[in-house]
């Protein structure tokens, strides 16, 4: 059988936090997809940290509900007014804020 000793106890392992870039320049790549589509694939992003267990399903849900609430109007094109415009360039700021600042930056060494 063995002993408690034999077995290393989970909270004196040191796991890796899980990355969503593995090269510096992929994070500005992954930035670049929102502005690209114009928000309609700004969930994309989420969908693969989500999968690489970066972020959680509620970021990544949140994301593609906006990102086919977008598409929607896109393809329906309703009579909207000039909010919408500005809630859109919003959404899209902040999805590629958002998209940088996932992985946090490794720190410099001196």
């Amino acid at each position: 059988m063995g002993t408690p000793r034999d077995h290393p106890s989970p909270y004196l392992t040191q796991t890796t936090r899980p990355r969503m870039f593995s090269r510096p320049w992929h994070r500005y790549a992954w930035a670049v997809v929102p502005l690209l589509s114009m928000s309609v694939l700004a969930c994309l992003p989420f969908i693969v940290a989500s999968y690489r267990r970066v972020v959680g399903w509620r970021i990544t849900a949140v994301y593609t509900v906006l990102s086919a609430t977008v598409l929607g109007f896109a393809i329906v094109q309703p009579q909207v007014n000039g909010w919408f415009a500005v809630v859109v360039w919003a959404f899209i700021i902040t999805t590629v804020v958002h998209v940088l600042l996932l992985d946090p930056r490794k720190p410099q060494g001196k």
